[in-house]
């Protein structure tokens, strides 16, 4: 059976254990963060972008090379190139530079959970779907930026230290630069909630219009670059997922308001929290017309949504056990949702493969991926791609 499905089920066991005999909270969580530790530092070639980022590593050159204006190659992020750059100068292979990465990750993830949310277990079942199976298994580079944004950024933004807040920042751009968006929080941390939500509807307004085919020319017009035209022609909303972010969020403002009763400084830490949530509806709802950008720029923010999901059902009266049941059936939805997509775009679908047979394949019998696909095959495609690529940006 899948390894990452029963991952998935024991995480929504133990956030009930959790729930019910919260004595036991720290050996349930540790017992479930040494098991998702695991299963990210002992895979091999799992993820639609392991073996990309396989060839990714291979091509960075560990020289700098003034002469032709490169530090570590060109792309991708200069964070990443000197960081893989680092690993090769000390000869460790690619499979030992994700599992450190895989570690790293779970570090950070740990130091949120440990001084953001009460209950770490169901911390960690409510980020595996969105963040765990998508970014840290496959999008190695954006994963590793948003736990650099949980673990060392977001404290500071808590505590408006703008200046060690934006050395963060610019230490998870250099990772990913969809990072840039997390700037918007030094503003958005001085408008008050209820006008943040007045944003979001301005932003869903928004959002339509750029759907517009005149507003989409005028801006082509005005800026006639490539990213801009594969935002506004590129791409197609996803009705799901606006109708998830919607319903989602729309849950978690109501047990805001009702929990805060017109008083906002009563939690100054859940006030900063839940604008920074709104701040990524509004980027999605911006973006709704494009579901590949929207998704990139607003799962940044989206992932903080854990801590008023469980803040705010500390309660426990019916209003917080139904909302518990809500978050738990959608977190379960999504997980097996991100799952089966792991399935189809890895190709696994045509040798039938399902969501419940999809294959762990671990370091230790690596020779295993080959079952599904030539690994040697694409890994020299992928490789051939970026290195062509350099030689190119180099000539010029």
């Amino acid at each position: 059976m899948n390894l990452y499905l029963i991952a998935l089920f024991l995480l929504a066991a133990g956030s009930l254990a959790e729930w019910k005999y919260p004595e036991y909270e720290k050996k349930l969580y540790f017992l479930c963060w040494f098991m998702l530790t695991a299963l990210l530092c002992l895979r091999f070639g799992q993820g639609t972008d392991y073996v990309t980022y396989h060839a990714i590593y291979e091509t960075i050159p560990v020289t700098v090379d003034l002469q032709h204006g490169y530090v570590c190659g060109y792309y991708p992020e200069i964070g990443w190139r000197l960081l893989s750059a680092a690993f090769k100068l000390l000869h460790v292979p690619f499979q030992g530079f994700a599992a450190a990465l895989g570690l790293a990750d779970m570090l950070l993830l740990h130091r949120f959970l440990e001084k953001q949310v009460p209950r770490k277990v169901a911390g960690l079942f409510l980020t595996y779907p969105v963040l765990y199976t998508v970014y840290m298994v496959s999008g190695l580079r954006q994963g590793l930026a948003i736990c650099i944004f949980l673990g060392i950024a977001l404290p500071y933004y808590l505590e408006k230290k703008w200046v060690p807040y934006a050395a963060a920042v610019i230490l998870a751009m250099s990772f990913h630069r969809a990072g840039c968006a997390w700037i918007l929080l030094i503003a958005v941390a001085y408008i008050p909630v209820r006008a943040m939500f007045f944003l979001a509807g301005l932003s869903a307004a928004g959002g339509l219009v750029l759907q517009v085919q005149a507003v989409q020319g005028f801006l082509l017009r005005l800026l006639p670059i490539y990213h801009m035209e594969q935002f506004l022609q590129g791409g197609s909303p996803s009705f799901f997922a606006i109708g998830e972010r919607l319903i989602t969020f729309g849950v978690i403002a109501f047990l805001y308001c009702r929990n805060c009763r017109g008083d906002e400084s009563s939690d100054p830490g859940m006030e900063a929290v839940m604008k920074a949530c709104t701040c990524g509806l509004c980027v999605y709802m911006l973006m709704l017309g494009n579901a590949y950008y929207a998704s990139r720029f607003a799962v940044i923010f989206k992932v903080l949504e854990i801590v008023p999901a469980v803040r705010l059902l500390e309660n426990r009266d019916r209003i917080a056990r139904m909302s518990a049941v809500f978050f738990l059936s959608l977190t379960l939805l999504m997980g097996v949702k991100n799952l089966n997509a792991a399935v189809s775009e890895g190709g696994y679908r045509e040798l039938g493969v399902n969501v419940f047979t999809y294959p762990y394949v671990s370091l230790f019998w690596q020779d295993r991926i080959n079952d599904y696909f030539d690994y040697a095959e694409k890994f020299k495609e992928k490789y051939e791609y970026n290195l062509e690529d350099q030689m190119i940006q180099i000539t010029e």
